[in-house]
This record gives C-alpha cells, structure tokens and sequence, in this order.
C-alpha cells in the first residue's frame, strides 16, 4: 500500500479501490501519529516533564449567554 498505487488506481478510474486504499493510507498514518503521542506522553509522565497541552474551549459560555 502506498500513494502511488493510491495514484494508479485514481489514473485507472478504480473509485472503490481507491476510495478504500485511501482510508487504509489514512488510518495507517492516524495510528502512527497516535503510538508517537502515547510515546510521547509516557516518556514525559516518567521523566517528571509536564509539557502544557494545548487545549479547544468548546464552551465559551460569554458568547453562548443569551440577552433579554
């Protein structure tokens, strides 16, 4: 599995083999940045190291509030 059989198979007009390459390629590269993090993140847990993680507010209850 690479880009280029990915490349090949979208030149091929080959949508459902490309379509399901390209969620294979997409996952593949998803679980590696994940096992990278866990790695990360346990090396810092045992070291003592915090690193500040950065962090969405989804809730901003000022601009949720409504006026009456």
């Amino acid at each position: 599995m690479n880009t280029q059989t990915f490349i090949n198979q979208v030149a091929a007009s080959d949508a459902v083999g490309a379509k399901d390459l390209l969620n294979d390629l997409l996952s593949t590269k998803a679980f590696e940045a994940l096992d990278a993090k866990k790695i990360e993140m346990a090396q810092s847990l045992y070291t003592g190291k915090q690193e500040k993680l950065e962090t969405q507010d989804t809730d901003n209850t000022e601009e949720n509030t409504t006026e009456e």
